[in-house]
């Protein structure tokens, strides 16, 4: 599930179950441009050059996430930053702004996420997929078709719809 208020996005990922020890990795495409590499050097192929990573693991009560840019021509751990997330049951939520995405309301973007363990281990699992993104713990999964998602647009541009409406509306009277 992913959700935005104008200001923040919150994706929360629900499974029938999860190890303690999964991770979870967030590829973001926010400007067409990007790298096909992530943050974690995990072997994952991507269908779509990437601007953010986020790395995720629930076996840490807190801090637990590196949010990570890309440059232009690395990954910048020098301005990383850490989320925490939360986990209830079967689902991790994790939630951050949208400006840190260099997102703003009504901006499109794209996303995949992928399930993974410890080491160097891919992707297991792709939301981007509806079939098996690997062979094997030892072999690179490949993503699919990312996902898109556009942010709500800001409260001023949904007030000025709504007089566009009632105007149009008015005129066909």
């Amino acid at each position: 599930d992913i959700s935005d208020d104008g200001t923040n996005l919150s994706i929360a990922i629900t499974t029938r179950g999860f190890q303690t020890w999964s991770k979870y990795m967030m590829f973001f495409d926010t400007s067409g441009s990007g790298t096909g590499t992530n943050a974690w050097s995990r072997p994952v192929t991507l269908t779509s050059n990437i601007d953010y990573f986020v790395g995720s693991w629930v076996d840490a009560s807190s801090n637990n996430s590196q949010f990570v840019s890309w440059t232009g021509s690395a990954w910048n751990w020098g301005s990383e930053s850490t989320l925490s997330n939360s986990f209830s049951a079967n689902t991790v939520t994790w939630s951050f702004s949208l400006a840190s995405l260099g997102l703003g309301a009504g901006q499109t973007f794209y996303f995949d996420v992928a399930t993974s363990g410890g080491g160097n281990d891919p992707g297991v699992d792709h939301l981007s997929r509806s079939d098996i993104a690997t062979s094997g713990w030892g072999s690179p999964s490949t993503s699919g078709t990312f996902l898109g998602y556009t942010t709500v647009p800001a409260p001023g541009a949904i007030a000025l719809l709504g007089l566009a409406g009632l105007a149009g509306r008015r005129r066909r009277s």
